[in-house]
């Protein structure tokens, strides 16, 4: 008997293997939406003391979320899978550089000065405490004048 359960166990990987062939799987874009609906679910328990129509409301949401990641897992349409997680991850990307961004104006805020330019509406860093100095942006070669504080 013990035997028998230790083999169906062991046999139980190959079969799911077997069955997930052509099959898309798991990628960044389901593990979003599995934290996110694991967000949405402890938001609509917080509000269950407030009103039960909105906890059902925001279930419901949850429950969208959970069957949709499970849906794209199992589902035998790779390639409109595949471009849903790029657009995932082009859009994510774009947000981790704004942050990243933000994150290194704000680290050299002591020393530099960050400008746009008024054509191209590019950012420039330029060194602080140097007066009025003359810019020539690099991508638009638009030349124009700004004052970056006293000098030092």
């Amino acid at each position: 008997m013990k035997e028998k359960i230790k083999s169906f166990f062991a046999n139980l990987g190959y079969k799911f293997q077997r069955f997930m062939t052509g099959r898309y799987g798991i990628d960044k874009l389901w593990t979003v939406l599995i934290i996110a609906y694991l967000i949405v679910i402890i938001l609509a328990n917080i509000l269950y003391r407030f009103s039960k129509i909105s906890y059902y409301a925001i279930s419901v949401l949850g429950i969208v979320l959970v069957v949709f990641a499970v849906y794209r897992v199992f589902s035998k349409n790779i390639e409109e899978r595949r471009k849903e997680n790029e657009a995932w991850l082009r859009f994510a990307g774009k947000i981790r550089q704004k942050h990243n961004f933000n994150k290194n104006k704000w680290k050299q805020r002591k020393t530099h000065k960050f400008v746009k330019c008024s054509k191209c509406k590019k950012v420039l860093r330029l060194p602080k405490h140097k007066g009025k100095i003359n810019v020539t942006c690099p991508h638009c070669q638009n030349q124009f004048v700004v004052n970056t504080g006293k000098k030092k």
